[in-house]
């Protein structure tokens, strides 16, 4: 997408929200965070989970032989079997986003209208619109901002926002496409994103990686840092919190990335939904961004 990469930390905290996390580090995150999400945020997620393309918006046919070779060698679903998706069906999801975000923080308003009415009226440019968020090419967004002087962080609210449902009826009709379990890379097999999540299985601890946008979980090898691919035990270590082991952060002193994690094995009959725990677990992203870390999953592929 575009590559600002500060406008993609509105999707965990959007425009102005405060979230605060609270703790002191000793040898460990020792001390377990005070946390606060804020319930207007809460209520906007709830909200913009109940926004869903229509039926025949998003139309996609499965790989041929070539494109699971192509799939196979690295190359995300997206990139190799991309779907069809109704340009009207597009905006009216973005205009949707629009409005739940006016309506629950009205000091967006200005912005977010600036955005909308720079957005593109001919039909023509409406479809290389849409070509350039699905193909997660970022220059046309990028010629956007300048040319309209938009908020950077508000126009890739929207548009990230608007994708995330377009990616993941995307990703329900091609979960039979191929075996997620065999990919072991560390970017997503459908859409290529990377990942803003990972849990650890509850029968033997394996690890699945989580993508945020469009909520695909896949296999990867235990040891190893999915962001830039070493695998020296030595550089990788993980934090936990006093009092909550249910949570993990791992680190990489190669790329100085984390990843924060569930351990299912820690959360006893809880269900666990990792739309949520993604965002319930900001705190976790502070702390490590507090301790020098980085959150990889935000940078473009």
């Amino acid at each position: 997408m575009i590559s600002v990469p500060f406008f993609v930390r509105m999707m965990a905290c959007p425009f102005g929200w405060s979230v605060c996390a609270r703790g002191r580090r000793s040898g460990k995150m020792s001390r377990p965070p005070e946390v606060f999400v804020p319930e207007d945020m809460i209520a906007f997620y709830k909200e913009l989970l109940g926004i869903t393309p229509d039926e025949g918006t998003v139309r996609a046919a499965p790989p041929g032989p070539e494109e699971k070779k192509q799939w196979e060698a690295g190359v995300p679903l997206l990139l190799v079997a991309p779907p069809s998706v109704d340009t009207a069906a597009f905006f009216a999801l973005l205009r949707r986003v629009a409005d739940a975000a006016v309506k629950h923080n009205p000091g967006l308003a200005q912005d977010v209208t600036q955005v909308l009415e720079a957005l593109p009226a001919d039909p023509v440019e409406q479809e290389m619109f849409v070509a350039s968020v699905l193909s997660r090419e970022g220059t046309r967004l990028e010629q956007l901002v300048r040319d309209a002087h938009l908020s950077p962080e508000t126009l890739g609210f929207l548009v990230n926002h608007a994708l995330k449902p377009i990616m993941r009826a995307y990703a329900q009709e091609a979960a039979g496409w191929c075996n997620t379990e065999e990919w072991q890379r560390g970017i997503c097999p459908v859409c290529g994103g990377r990942p803003s999540l990972a849990i650890l299985e509850k029968e033997v601890g394996r690890r699945y990686l989580y993508c945020g946008l469009c909520e695909t979980r896949w296999r990867y090898k235990r040891i190893g840092c999915p962001f830039c691919e070493t695998e020296a035990p030595d550089g990788q270590e993980f934090f936990t919190l006093e009092g909550n082991d249910k949570y993990r952060i791992y680190v990489c002193s190669t790329c100085r990335g984390y990843l924060k994690t569930i351990d299912e094995r820690r959360a006893g009959e809880e269900e666990i939904d990792l739309f949520w725990e993604d965002i319930g677990t900001v705190h976790l992203d502070i702390l490590a961004m507090r301790e020098g870390y980085v959150n990889r999953s935000l940078e473009p592929v």
